[in-house]
């Protein structure tokens, strides 16, 4: 079932410069609980927005062609900071302190600076990065996908000389994989035992399961690791050799339970869902899918998932395969889906071509699927009372359609 929706709660944001899709994100930067954006361009340029404020809060320059950016606990200290991936290798780490100026409210207030903590060459080319566990050992890794269509898995590791008793910290490669063909996205899924599965998006609405050898934890080898090749048998007709987004640990359940759904979206309009190796159903639209997220809308603990095309149509789809579709009123250059502000509310973010980043804050819909005065009306407590009053003990559907829209708009002859 679709369904259009309008949203009227907007931010809007300057921001020039080019941008990557992955070069745009949203999480808690600063551990305060609330929730920033943060955008890179090719220029360089680093931007971090907090809070409903239309100016910068957080900035940097000179980085170098940002491709993607990450925000985790790469540290594994149990707080978050921000990875600024750059083409040419570099990984720029901040770790940024909340503060009281957590709004800019000058119009000149172009942000302060901030300047990278940790910075260290890795291979060049890197396209796509994840800050997650992805080997159920209980600690966070830094995985970055490269346009060579390789896979490197990096632990933050700390050292101290035995001999001068200095301490050196650096991102230690543990893990590589080769895989055939371009990568599109990272992501992490779990098992019904709650083991996490690291997934890889490949051409033509496939993907790879990467699996890690038993060994040393940190693994120097050049050889690469193995991995299984996931072909999923969909209805839907998929151009083999065009690009593939996948989104995984998608919610399925109020509280935090083992077992999570993961969708897998394509360039020509292809979308799935998916549990274990079973998709649960199949949909195809006539736009160019691009960006794949998940986000609660609805409040009930289930995240549904949120896809965007490169003209803006966006989609919102449920479990059940419910639609709600929303059209932005440009051409996209990247869009992310999740919490923002202080409040931490469901957000949509889209970058333009016209150097403007909008934010559709406090996105909350009722519900995804479509309804009827009927099935409204069921759930109120004192509905068969009323019924009763005026002789309507058991009605079937069509008296009570015709009873409510006596109520509305007075009687109609159907005649």
């Amino acid at each position: 079932m679709w369904r259009n929706v309008s949203f009227v709660d907007r931010i809007e944001l300057d921001f020039s410069g080019n941008l990557f899709n992955n070069a745009i994100v949203l999480g808690d930067v600063d551990n305060d609980q609330g929730h920033e954006l943060a955008v890179g361009n090719t220029a360089g340029d680093l931007t971090i927005f907090k809070s409903s404020s239309k100016f910068p809060w957080k900035r940097c320059s000179g980085l170098g062609m940002i491709t993607c950016i990450g925000i985790g606990d790469v540290f594994n200290i149990g707080k978050n900071v921000l990875v600024a991936l750059t083409a040419e290798g570099w990984c720029n780490i901040f770790d940024i302190k909340a503060d009281s100026t957590n709004e800019t409210t000058k119009e000149a207030d172009s942000g302060d600076f901030v300047a990278p903590t940790f910075n260290q060459h890795l291979p060049a080319n890197g396209k796509v990065l994840l800050i997650e566990d992805v080997d159920g050992d209980g600690k966070v890794e830094l995985t970055v996908a490269y346009s060579d269509r390789v896979v490197r898995c990096f632990r933050w590791s700390t050292v101290q000389d035995p001999d001068t008793e200095a301490i050196s910290s650096n991102l230690i490669q543990t893990k590589k994989w080769q895989l055939a063909g371009q990568i599109g996205s990272l992501t992490v899924n779990f098992t019904e035992e709650g083991q996490p599965e690291l997934l890889v998006a490949q051409p033509g609405g496939e993907y790879v399961t990467l699996t890690f050898k038993q060994g040393s934890e940190l693994d120097l080898s050049t050889d690469s690791e193995g991995y299984n090749e996931e072909v999923l048998k969909s209805d839907q007709k998929t151009n083999h050799a065009g690009s593939t987004e996948i989104i995984g640990g998608i919610s399925r359940h109020r509280t935090k339970q083992p077992g999570t759904y993961y969708a897998i979206c394509t360039l020509d309009g292809n979308l799935v869902l998916v549990e274990g190796k079973q998709i649960l159903w199949s949909l195809q639209v006539d736009h160019q899918l691009f960006s794949l997220k998940k986000l609660d809308v609805t409040g009930n603990g289930k995240e549904e998932v949120v896809c965007c095309s490169w003209d803006g149509q966006t989609y919102i789809v449920n479990h059940n395969r419910a639609v709600v579709r929303y059209q932005f009123q440009e051409s996209v250059a990247a869009f992310t889906a999740g919490l923002f502000g202080a409040d931490n509310n469901p957000s949509f973010v889209y970058a333009t071509y016209n150097n403007k980043i909008y934010i559709y804050n406090s996105i909350q819909l009722p519900q995804v699927e479509s309804t009827n005065l009927i099935e409204v009306m069921e759930k109120r407590e004192n509905t068969q009372e009323l019924l009763d009053k005026i002789g309507l003990q058991d009605p079937d559907p069509s008296q009570l359609r015709d009873l409510y829209h006596w109520l509305l708009y007075g009687w109609r002859d159907y005649t």
